[in-house]
């Protein structure tokens, strides 16, 4: 009995703080479990890694959207379960969306990367017989990072948008993205070791990965709320394209993916920054979010 009042409180604790649940989840699968494999790593009989793809990676990796899962199992059952799984497969949002996200976003890259190589930064330049290497990483890439987006954008950020305008949502979810980033640039992971010194890595990985959640924020809402347009572009933003350097990222190269972003927040995002327009529905055909809900249009 014992067991089953606990659980009964902690679900009823999960309905009332579904989001406080989640981050608190999502950061214990993240980085709790991988830090007592590190620690331990000296008396257990097989190396401990977390970076690449290696099992404890793919667990920080796939956190955020193991977490989503989860809660909702807890609170909304099986039925909400197969409800939130057909809301982050949802095709939302006209194709122009889709276009700009397919287009703009290596064409963002490519025009950091001129601006970096004009600046000083690495020369452009594309080596022979890239397209095999550049196909193979980018379908590892999907199975990795592009992930995450069925937690942050499927599952935070339209709680967050039920009570906070989606400016303020997508800055807030922007800042906690990137603490959960920032474990990698201490353990100076493969990907992260790129960024350079600690601390100014810190500094840039806030400010890129704020910039990039306005952006998404603006493309999620814009699209009605699709998640996989949020998936697609998460896995467009890792990969790496054949004209960039594959030892360091240019300061020049982060300043002018910021500024691309700021632009689209001023111009075309404007309209779904505020308190209208906001994608906020977590589970497809089901509403259990109460008092949480905000009277701006669910998208």
């Amino acid at each position: 009995m014992p067991v089953t009042v606990g659980r009964v409180r902690l679900t009823d604790w999960l309905r009332a703080h579904r989001l406080a649940g989640f981050f608190v989840l999502t950061f214990a699968l993240s980085w709790g479990v991988p830090v007592a494999f590190l620690l331990a790593a000296p008396v257990l009989p097989v190396a401990v890694s977390v970076s690449g793809y290696s099992p404890l990676a793919f667990l920080a990796v796939w956190a955020p959207a193991l977490s989503a899962f989860t809660v909702v199992g807890l609170t909304d059952g099986r039925a909400g379960l197969r409800a939130y799984a057909r809301r982050v497969t949802a095709l939302r949002g006209r194709w122009p969306w889709y276009a700009a996200v397919l287009v703009g976003v290596p064409l963002a890259y490519l025009l950091s990367a001129l601006v970096a190589s004009a600046t000083g930064g690495p020369a452009l330049a594309v080596e022979s017989g890239w397209l095999s290497t550049f196909v193979v990483v980018a379908l590892l890439r999907a199975t990795q990072g592009p992930v995450e987006e069925l937690g942050w954008r499927g599952f935070a950020l339209p709680l967050l948008q039920r009570r906070y305008s989606g400016l303020a949502s997508a800055v807030f979810l922007g800042l906690v993205w990137a603490l959960w980033h920032a474990p990698a640039l201490v353990i100076s992971t493969a990907e992260f070791a790129r960024v350079g010194p600690l601390l100014p890595g810190v500094v840039r990985l806030f400010v890129v990965l704020v910039a990039t959640s306005v952006a998404l924020t603006v493309v999620f809402n814009g699209s009605r709320g699709s998640v996989p347009i949020a998936v697609l572009f998460h896995w467009l933003t890792n990969l790496d394209y054949p004209w960039e350097s594959t030892s360091t990222v240019p300061i020049a190269q982060d300043v002018v993916f910021v500024a691309v972003a700021t632009v689209v927040a001023l111009t075309v995002g404007r309209q779904y920054l505020g308190d209208a327009n906001l994608a906020t529905d977590v589970l497809a055909g089901r509403d259990r979010a109460g008092s949480e809900r905000r009277t701006t249009a669910s998208g």
